[in-house]
């Protein structure tokens, strides 16, 4: 006899809830931060949207612990100051910017626990152009901490492209004036011909978008075919102004005119490469690395419901209660005289796997019991929080970049008062 042919009367309502606790793998010792240093060679800046800038590097509590802010408005202690483990629910700011999931995640896929060299590999793998040097731990971190206090305080990261025009004017004729936001040295240009003859092209270059110059070897001719064509531009062809010790000054305002022996020209998209400087405010690294975290927060959400424990078929009887399911392997274990089992009725002792029905056989009398689960893959939705001293609110909070020992408890209730749950 198996245990979905036992009789069903006598049903009761069973409610579930979870609960995920999180520990450092290693036991902490007391932890204390000391006034940041100057000159640590992680030390980066970062520029946001806003304009507006920010030093970064990782905060390191005594004894080797390194975390990142979690409060972009907090403050750092100038005397040695003891922080205590902590939970981001426990945090003011917070309790309004529900990411816990997402700065985890965040955590757990950045550097340092993830080596430079290994962060590198998975963003050329992602597709970012990140060129044949590995990204510097510097530049990590800085990408880390920009991401988080996107999440924690809403400050984006200034990501527009320097190359990307801000605005393209399609004048009377065949001119087109692009306006960049600065003032960038092309390195080039590539324009799509869009007709079967063949197109001459050229630019020209202004300080104020009234008074235009030719750039110096500007001129392309396209072949008598449909496809894109690039012209590089010589050194120095768009500088307008240079400093010592500084890097010098393009033009903000660009126009490309198009001709062609018969017909009006068909261009289409123009794109540009710069020279002389990189292709954001921020370094390039730090853009990718920015951009590959938050996208990759879309993940977190999924795994940490993937944690859940499927109810919504189960009852009570006074031999068992389920049926239930996983959504993601799971370990599962319960005390207390309580024991689960698969539909036959044997005992559970390996990995559940999603799609599989089990149940609870209930110690006698009892009307609760919790299972304590282990996932196979390490995603937890939890971040460990470093806080400052009681009553130093202000002390920026840090989260914790360790390795964590997880423990997920799912809290069974089948006695109908499911208050507590």
């Amino acid at each position: 006899m198996t245990v979905l042919s036992i009789s069903s009367r006598a049903l009761t309502p069973v409610a579930t809830r979870r609960r995920v606790l999180a520990r450092p793998a290693t036991e902490l010792p007391h932890l204390t931060r000391y006034r940041g240093g100057t000159y640590s060679h992680t030390v980066d800046r970062i520029v946001f949207a806003d304009g507006t800038t920010a030093r970064t590097d990782l905060i390191r509590l005594h004894p080797n612990v390194d975390a990142y802010s979690l409060d972009f408005t907090g403050i750092a202690p100038h005397i040695p100051s003891r922080y205590r483990l902590g939970t981001w629910s426990a945090l003011t700011h917070l309790r309004s910017r529900d990411y816990e999931a997402e700065v985890d995640w965040i955590l757990r896929h950045s550097f340092p626990l993830i080596t430079t060299a290994e962060l590198s590999q998975r963003l050329r793998e992602a597709g970012y152009p990140l060129g044949p040097a590995n990204i510097n731990e510097h530049e990590a971190i800085a990408a880390t901490q920009a991401a988080i206090w996107y999440l924690t305080n809403g400050l984006a990261l200034d990501t527009q492209p320097l190359n990307v025009p801000v605005a393209v004017r399609r004048d009377s004729g065949p001119v087109t004036t692009f306006e960049f936001d600065g003032q960038p040295q092309l390195g080039g240009y590539s324009v799509w011909n869009a007709s079967d003859t063949a197109v001459t092209v050229r630019l020209q270059k202004s300080a104020n978008g009234v008074d235009w110059l030719d750039v110096s070897g500007s001129r392309l001719t396209t072949g008598p075919a449909k496809g894109r064509y690039q012209r590089a531009l010589g050194v120095g062809s768009t500088l307008s102004s240079s400093a010592h010790g500084h890097r010098g000054h393009g033009y903000r305002y660009y126009r490309l005119i198009a001709t062609a022996e018969a017909g009006t020209p068909m261009i289409g998209p123009v794109t540009f490469w710069l020279t002389g400087t990189r292709h954001y405010r921020n370094a390039d690294r730090i853009v990718h690395l920015y951009n590959y975290l938050l996208a990759g927060t879309l993940e977190a959400a999924i795994e940490t419901d993937e944690l859940g424990l499927v109810d919504g078929r189960a009852t009570a009887t006074a031999e068992l209660v389920g049926p239930f399911q996983v959504r993601t392997p799971l370990t599962l274990n319960v005390t207390d005289g309580h024991t689960l089992v698969d539909a036959d009725g044997f005992a559970i002792h390996d990995v559940v796997r999603p799609g599989t029905d089990f149940y609870l056989r209930p110690a006698p009398g009892t009307s609760s019991a919790t299972l304590t689960a282990t996932p196979a893959h390490h995603h937890t939705g939890r971040v460990l929080a470093g806080v400052g001293p009681e009553g130093s609110e202000r002390f920026t909070p840090v989260a914790l970049a360790v390795t964590t020992d997880v423990a997920i408890h799912f809290d069974i209730s089948w006695d109908g008062d499911c208050d507590h749950c």
